[in-house]
This record gives C-alpha cells, structure tokens and sequence, in this order.
C-alpha cells in the first residue's frame, strides 16, 4: 500500500504544544513573528488557525491580553502617573594633596590612586504629567459623543441617521 504524498503536518508537533506560549508570544510578536518562531511558514499557519480552532482561540486570547495592557496603558498615560527613577552615577575622585600623598605613603600607586572612583546612587521620584494625545484618543474612544474632531459632522451624522429611521418607518427607503 503506498503511502501518503507531500510534507507531513507540523501542527502536532511545531505549534499545539505551543499553544500556551502562543498567548504569551502575542504580547511582543505579530503572527508572522510567531509562525517563523515556530519553524511554520505564514501561509502553514494560516491554515492552521483557519483549521484548529484552538489556535485560533489562543491568538485571540493573546491578543486580547496585549489590548488589555494597551488599554490600561494609554489610561494611565491620560491620566498621569508617579514613579521612581534610580540611577547609579560614577565618578574619578579628586583628592587633596596631603591625603593623596598619604595615599602614595601607605603604599598605594599613582595609577591605583587614579582610578579610584566613587559610586552613588541616586534616587529620584518623578511625576509624569496626563499626556494630551492620550486624553483625546482616550475620551474619543470611551466618550465618543462628546468628543468629536469634527462636531459639526456628527451632529450630520446624527440627523441623517434620523432621516433614514424616517424614511423606513414610511417605506420611503
């Protein structure tokens, strides 16, 4: 009996026992990202998500989670924040000439002395403003009513979606 022609299937192999990490992988790749990951070509993948309905709802998840954090994201950002910011600063000491050659006198060398440095962290606690461009695609998103670009053309909209509504109702359609 002869057997099957072609490539074999990788979803068994390449991409279901992935299927948890193709949740996380949506956060920081695009599906063509994770197909070549994966070892698939675009186009395999394609068929598989249209095929395995557990691939498609892992994307669908993954993508979910990455709208969430974007979400909560651009929130943040119209709404201002506080955080902290550490940084370790170096600098060569400079020192003074009697206890530089009390230095030489206690044994130390001219090139140890000179690359003595002294290290200090600082520690700062910042405020970032609500940002503009997110307040305005924030309040266009979750308050679309009342924040148009463009006010006149929804008051249109909304008078010539009445107009429809009448129409219809009278078979003027």
């Amino acid at each position: 009996m002869a057997g099957k022609g072609g490539r074999k299937n990788k979803y068994e192999t390449h991409v279901k026992p992935y299927l948890n990490k193709i949740v996380e992988m949506c956060q920081t790749m695009t599906e063509e990202q994770i197909a070549t990951t994966l070892g698939v070509g675009r186009s395999t993948f394609c068929e598989y998500k249209n095929k395995y309905k557990e691939l498609a709802d892992a994307l669908k998840n993954g993508h979910q989670c990455l709208v969430n954090d974007l979400r909560s994201s651009l929130i943040r950002k119209a709404r201002g924040y506080e955080y902290t910011e550490t940084k370790v600063v170096t600098e060569k000491v400079k020192w003074p000439d009697d206890l530089y050659n009390a230095l030489l006198a206690a044994g130390f060398t001219p090139e140890e002395i000179a690359r003595s440095e002294k290290v200090r962290t600082e520690v700062h606690h910042k405020h970032m403003a609500p940002d503009v461009a997110a307040i305005n695609l924030a309040l266009k998103n979750y308050d679309k009513g009342n924040w148009w670009n463009d006010p006149a053309a929804y008051d249109l909209k909304r008078e010539e979606l009445e107009l429809k509504k009448k129409q219809v109702g009278q078979n003027n359609w």
